[in-house]
């Protein structure tokens, strides 16, 4: 977290924290993580990264890029999440503006939290966040979201 001080504050030590900020988005078809990491190795197999292509800048793209994540909504639950490395507009073939999001490849399953549809993507706040539950792993059967979304509907987890 960066401090930055305020210019209006002369005499008196105030600082102002710049807070991180999410960004929770619909993974609209994919039924599981497991097809979240396969359409992303078929992005990383052609062009060699992780991104994400998005219609909407976000404003607050600082706040973002201070360790934010996106929150990936797959089949109504918010289950999984990746860091945001970097943000940058474009205008693709069609002349239309459209914003990258270059992600961490690394998938972080969280505590699932149910999550009702939505247009395009939506800022999540670090507060409201699931809890992180451990690194999605192509090897595992990755079953037990299940289970932790049991016990954290039963308060716990």
């Amino acid at each position: 977290m960066s401090l930055v001080s305020s210019p209006f504050l002369d005499s008196q030590q105030f600082f102002w924290f710049k807070m991180t900020l999410n960004i929770k988005k619909l993974c609209v078809g994919a039924d599981s993580v497991l097809d979240l990491y396969n359409r992303q190795e078929f992005v990383r197999g052609r062009y060699g990264e992780t991104i994400h292509i998005t219609r909407m800048f976000p404003k607050r793209f600082e706040e973002v890029l201070n360790g934010g994540s996106i929150y990936w909504v797959i089949k109504g639950k918010l289950c999984v999440r990746q860091e945001i490395l970097k943000i940058e507009r474009f205008t693709d073939n069609d002349n239309v503006n459209r914003c990258r999001l270059d992600l961490n490849k690394d998938l972080i399953l969280t505590v699932p939290f149910k999550e009702r549809p939505f247009q395009g993507w939506r800022y999540l706040e670090t507060k409201n966040s699931p809890s992180d539950t451990r690194l999605f792993d192509i090897n595992n059967k990755n079953d037990d979201q299940e289970i932790i979304s049991d016990l954290h509907s039963l308060g716990l987890v």
